[in-house]
């Protein structure tokens, strides 16, 4: 699994490429793909405090 930071770094340059084209088919795709890679960044989140959380707990 990639860091949080990855998948958001992934996520501002789909929108980046969004405000970039003027077709809105193709816009809508990139922000979707933004919407999802910034899903995946909060998941990676979730599951990182998750293991920190553990750690701390075994420690």
């Amino acid at each position: 699994m990639k860091k949080p930071e990855e998948y958001a770094g992934s996520a501002e340059r789909c929108l980046k490429q969004a405000k970039e084209h003027s077709t809105g088919e193709i816009r809508q795709a990139r922000l979707t793909e933004a919407a999802i890679w910034a899903q995946l960044a909060q998941a990676a989140a979730a599951v990182y405090a998750a293991e920190l959380r553990e750690a701390g707990e075994r420690a």
